[in-house]
């Protein structure tokens, strides 16, 4: 295991500084914005209206939406021009740094005074573990952390936003010159998802 891997005491804290605190909200707003246009992507590739999509798609995980849209794409025949092996790895990468923000603990080294994120998920990278497999479950990796690195994750994020909207043009396209391949967006009778009350017996 490399030197900086070695374990440390350190004290939990939350009272990061303010510009990590503005990243870290950017990251998990852009993040949302993400996940909600894929969802609405199959959203559209089915027509469903957005009462349907919330209560059929649910909230599974970022690359699954993805595949559930690339699925659908296929299925309707609608060739997809975008690098989509591409945008398959920048959406991985993205979610597991947005995950590391939302789920890390963040340590103060008691020395240096560094910020670290401590990182459960996953495995820990073999080039720091001579090739083992480390568990972070097991053995939590801690890594240092700073603006920089979340402005680096912002912009990850953003790149996979920026991927994705790409297909949603591709899907509007789809529309417009290949109509017969949708069905009518049904209409939201009921705003609130009431259940219609059963009659009465007389």
């Amino acid at each position: 295991m490399s030197d900086h891997a070695q374990p440390f005491e350190a004290e939990v804290v939350h009272d990061i500084p303010d510009d990590i605190a503005m990243l870290i909200g950017r990251i998990m707003v852009c993040f949302a914005k993400v996940e909600h246009s894929l969802t609405m992507l199959t959203g559209l590739l089915l027509q469903l209206n957005k009462a349907e999509v919330r209560v059929v798609l649910r909230e599974p995980r970022a690359e699954e939406r993805l595949e559930m849209a690339l699925d659908i794409f296929a299925i309707k025949g609608i060739a997809v021009k975008s690098d989509t092996e591409a945008l398959k790895s920048i959406l991985s990468r993205a979610a597991q740094k947005r995950d590391w923000l939302a789920h890390g603990i963040w340590l103060r080294h008691p020395n240096s005074k560094q910020l670290y994120l401590r990182v459960t998920r996953g495995s820990w990278p073999k080039s720091h573990t001579r090739g083992e497999v480390i568990k972070r479950a097991v053995f939590p990796q801690s890594i240092p952390y700073s603006a920089t690195d979340c402005r680096e994750t912002l912009s990850l994020i953003e790149r996979a936003l920026s991927e994705v909207e790409k297909l949603g043009r591709e899907l509007d396209g789809a529309l417009y010159h290949s109509p017969e391949k949708f069905r009518q967006t049904a209409p939201v009778i009921d705003p609130l998802g009431r259940r219609p009350k059963k009659p009465k017996n007389h």
